[in-house]
């Protein structure tokens, strides 16, 4: 039986939705704003593409669970070890979890800024889901709307540069075919405005 077939508990995903959803309140980063379009992108391309929905939806929500908690101590270029290792100690509440399952799930955190090659469709989901939060109008718009706590030209130069990487880790064509024309008229609104 492969991972696409087994069934993965309930508990397990209602588990990693609500530690996700306290880490974002308590360090009011990612917002729940970016975790919803993450994972609501996450899943469109998960039935679209026949990937196993359930190992999305915990990838989208474990990728930057402890993102804000990382930048909160200093460490921002350690949230994905930091989440993993959240992500991992939330997994071993799941003793007879297939560890192949265990495995995905870990590599849709550790590839969600993309790789060379991807270690499943679900980890390359995540990768591709994750852009929709700095490449996508939405995105930029629920983000802006968050960004209280930084300058105006601090929030500018953080959207251009990552709507860069975000495209950049882009390896999906639906996605890419999304959001090409989103992602060239924020580059330009953002530039005139820098400008």
């Amino acid at each position: 039986m492969t991972y696409h077939q087994q069934m993965i508990p309930k508990q397990l995903i209602k588990k990693a939705e609500r530690f996700a959803y306290s880490q974002s309140k308590k360090h009011q980063t990612p917002s729940i704003s970016f975790i919803d379009l993450s994972n609501e992108k996450g899943q469109k391309l998960a039935k679209f593409l026949k990937a196993n929905k359930d190992i999305v939806f915990l990838g989208t929500m474990l990728m930057d669970c402890r993102l804000g908690f990382a930048k909160k101590i200093g460490r921002r270029k350690d949230h994905i070890k930091i989440s993993e290792k959240a992500a991992k100690e939330l997994l071993s509440q799941f003793p007879k979890l297939d560890k192949s399952i265990k495995e995905n799930i870990l590599h849709c955190i550790r590839q969600h800024h993309g790789v060379k090659k991807f270690y499943s469709l679900e980890a390359e989901i995540c990768c591709n889901a994750d852009c929709y939060r700095f490449a996508s109008i939405k995105g930029v718009i629920a983000g802006i709307k968050y960004s209280h706590n930084m300058n105006l030209k601090e929030v500018i130069d953080l959207y251009l540069e990552k709507a860069d990487e975000k495209w950049n880790a882009l390896s999906l064509d639906i996605c890419k075919k999304e959001l090409e024309p989103q992602y060239k008229i924020i580059k330009k609104f953002l530039k005139q405005y820098k400008d």
